[in-house]
């Protein structure tokens, strides 16, 4: 029969340190589309076009992030991507208007990872 030590000894070389694992794995590994944030608000050139414009944001309290973007008009995409570095604190940057020419206008993440 094994000794209470040699127990305790095992458990301390094997359990604990994967016990650990997800706690240090979470950490470092947050989603940056968790800190990300869309809004609108009114500008007088898009109320012209009985829109608004719309912005996006980094709401993470101290990493930066780069992002890029693809445009969609009237429920397709374009060939329109944009490329965006946002850093926590910043004011949202305007992506454009919500209408145009009619249409409806919209922007979807591609892709995002932390810039730090």
């Amino acid at each position: 029969m094994p000794s209470l030590a040699r127990i305790h000894v095992v458990l301390a070389l094997f359990a604990l340190p994967l016990l650990a694992a997800p706690v240090q794995a979470a950490a470092g590994d947050e989603d940056p589309l968790q800190f990300l944030a869309f809004s609108t608000d009114f500008d007088s050139k898009c109320v012209q076009r009985n829109g608004v414009m719309i912005y996006i944001a980094n709401k993470h309290p101290s990493r930066s992030m780069k992002l890029v973007l693809e445009r969609w008009y009237m429920d397709n995409r374009t060939a329109d991507r944009g490329k965006s570095v946002l850093k926590p604190g910043e004011e949202p940057e305007p992506l454009g208007c919500s209408n145009i020419e009619g249409g409806k206008q919209e922007w979807k993440v591609l892709k995002s990872e932390w810039a730090d």
